[in-house]
């Protein structure tokens, strides 16, 4: 009976030690890690803050340009919107 108890007993603290060393493994992986993280977090500030500047060259350079394309290309749209307003306008008078 008392072996029965030993053995739990024993088992226990096994379970007990390896919980504490996965903890210490964590701990240490964790601190050793910190550096790593901190130069993950400049790199992406870094490339979130070229992306900005990217986007906004981008913007100021292509946003001209699409509107004069947009201007040529929808006036005749425009047109021909008019003039069937216009003709929709006189049947309906």
């Amino acid at each position: 009976m008392f072996e029965l108890a030993a053995l739990f007993l024993i088992l226990g603290a096994v379970v007990v030690g390896f919980c504490l060393l996965g903890l210490l493994f964590k701990v240490v992986f964790e601190i050793a890690l910190i550096p790593l993280v901190l130069v993950g977090a400049a790199i992406k500030v870094v490339l979130v803050a070229v992306a900005c500047v990217a986007g906004l060259v981008v913007a100021v350079v292509v946003g001209p340009v699409l509107l004069v394309l947009a201007s040529l290309f929808l006036a005749p749209l425009l047109v021909v919107g008019g003039l069937a307003w216009a003709g929709l306008s006189l049947i309906a008078a």
